[in-house]
């Protein structure tokens, strides 16, 4: 009978010791839940960025443009064309540009759709315009803007085997401002832009026209209303934007 009790006892004992043990580690259990769920909620969002770009450069308005985004402390990134950048009077507008921390870009010689996209003739007149804008600037680019975009332009697989072998990097846009559409109205361009917005990273396609010039400051307090930072294109963290679709582009 004592053998009996001693035994009951000790079964007691261990279920409590068990017991007691379970508890500390579901204790321990929902402690690293909490902490995992409190790490969670103390990470920060994804940031938003906006990229603004204006093609067709460098031209008389340009030092307007850099003017205002001086003033409004943005940095931006510029698509230049070969054409325009042999022009001696526009070229300190170019090396301006730089000096602020702004990139420039390749946005072919000639602008022409019906050469530019044949065969051999891409590369060519991007690393020719790239070629000055070094020459300028002192600065080497290696990112480039297909005039009217990628789609069509870059269907051909044989044109972006060229374009990587080249080490160029191409970029489309995410919002199309149609700016070059709407002269004398920039409220409309500031409402396209607007509507465009829908993500956490934008890519903004502008012009250097007087209406865009105009919208500028109206584009920027938007973007700032919502809470988005502007950033200048970095290569070192470059990544693929084309509507082909193609990562190594």
């Amino acid at each position: 009978m004592e053998d009996s009790l001693e035994h009951a006892n000790s079964d007691v004992n261990n279920n409590t010791q068990q017991n007691s043990t379970e508890k500390v580690e579901a204790s321990i259990s929902q402690d690293k839940e909490q902490t995992k769920k409190q790490a969670s909620t103390e990470e920060k969002p994804l940031e938003k960025v906006v990229y603004l770009t204006f093609d067709d450069g460098p031209s008389n308005l340009t030092d307007q443009f850099l003017d205002v985004l001086h003033q409004q402390d943005v940095k931006a990134t510029f698509f230049m064309q070969g054409s325009n950048l042999l022009k001696e009077q526009l070229q300190e507008s170019v090396k301006r540009a730089t000096t602020e921390g702004h990139y420039i870009g390749a946005h072919s010689m000639t602008h022409e759709f019906k050469t530019l996209y044949k065969e051999n003739q891409f590369v060519p007149e991007m690393n020719e315009t790239l070629a000055l804008i070094h020459e300028i600037t002192g600065s080497k680019s290696h990112l480039v803007r297909p005039p009217y975009g990628s789609a069509p332009g870059l269907k051909s697989e044989q044109i972006r085997n060229q374009i990587v072998d080249a080490d160029i990097k191409v970029w489309d846009w995410t919002i199309d401002s149609n700016d070059w559409t709407l002269k004398d109205n920039p409220a409309q361009i500031i409402e396209n832009v607007k509507s465009g917005t829908n993500s956490d990273r934008e890519v903004v396609l502008m012009h250097e026209k007087p209406q865009t010039l105009a919208a500028l400051p109206g584009i920027i307090a938007f973007y700032r209303e919502q809470g988005y930072k502007f950033v200048v294109y970095d290569e070192a963290n470059h990544f693929d934007l084309n509507f082909q679709k193609d990562p190594r582009l």
